[in-house]
């Protein structure tokens, strides 16, 4: 008997269902899942963490269009040190930071003219071109801070406003999709204090400095406010944030953040090896195989 197109589409879809829920059966995913424990169980886990190594592609919006970069990772927490390795688009650039023991400066190897390492502030014009984030955000803790932040405002809404959108496989691990969505994002207005700027100020505030910069039409970070200054600030970090979550390690393997124009971010983690045997080797310039 030949299916009409139609028939054929429904029994595909049908056949699609019964996988998953195989699947599920088998790799646990057929159980009731509690979309705020698995949240809670996810900060309460990263906050444990001793360090990471990943690949990370990264997607960010900058002047309207998304730019992406492709880096490997080294990041112990305590004390705080990264490496990183550029793989695309240029591949060879490294960051290590701190650059020396006790330093809040970052190394930086261009792999191009001048052919020489440099030292950069962490909130250098130069270092910060064309990112959303500074260093210090490496690893999990940043994305942590920032969801407890979230679950302290809207800690009674919490219930309805995180919300299971079901399993998948990323990167080979049997993972949960969760979406938190603030309720009442929108842009608003902060008035600045003295001595502030603008990375102590979305700090306060617990939203992204790049995007206070966009909204501001602000050309660097680092633009000196004044007191009195009137700036436009979202009201939360995203109008919405999705969440891949590691069933088992019960790390983030995806964080997605959208404003009120669409995509603003985007963290792929891939390879994510959770508390390596580090050494103090492993975050300095002198390591034989690193090019500083």
């Amino acid at each position: 008997m030949q299916l009409r197109k139609s028939e054929r589409s429904k029994a595909f879809r049908l056949l699609i269902c019964l996988a998953w829920v195989i699947i599920g059966g088998k790799v646990g995913f057929a159980q009731q899942v509690e979309p705020l424990q698995l949240l809670n169980a996810m900060i309460d886990r990263t906050g444990t963490l001793r360090g990471l190594k990943y690949e990370l592609k990264k997607y960010e919006r900058i002047e309207g269009r998304l730019i992406m970069e492709h880096m490997r990772f080294k990041v112990r927490r305590y004390p705080f040190a990264v490496y990183g390795y550029q793989i695309s688009p240029r591949k060879g650039v490294e960051v290590l930071f701190p650059a020396e023991p006790g330093s809040q400066r970052v190394l930086v190897n261009p792999n191009s003219f001048p052919y020489v390492s440099l030292t950069f502030d962490l909130t250098s014009d130069m270092l910060l071109e064309n990112q959303h984030q500074t260093i210090k955000a490496v690893g999990y803790d940043q994305t942590r801070n920032l969801l407890i932040a979230a679950r302290e405002r809207y800690r009674s809404e919490l219930p309805r406003l995180v919300k299971y959108e079901g399993p998948l496989i990323w990167d080979g691990r049997k993972s949960h999709k969760l979406t938190l969505q603030p309720p009442a994002y929108t842009i608003t207005t902060y008035t600045v204090q003295s001595g502030e700027n603008l990375f102590s100020i979305a700090d306060k505030l617990h939203v992204g400095w790049y995007k206070i910069m966009e909204l501001n039409g602000l050309k660097s970070p680092n633009t000196s406010l004044r007191p009195g200054q009137v700036l436009k600030v979202p009201s939360d970090y995203g109008k919405v944030i999705r969440l891949v979550i590691d069933a088992e390690r019960l790390i983030p393997l995806v964080l997605e953040v959208e404003d009120e124009k669409g995509l603003y971010e985007r963290y792929e983690y891939y390879g994510v090896v959770v508390d390596p045997p580090f050494t103090d080797k492993d975050f300095s310039k002198s390591n034989p195989e690193y090019n500083f």
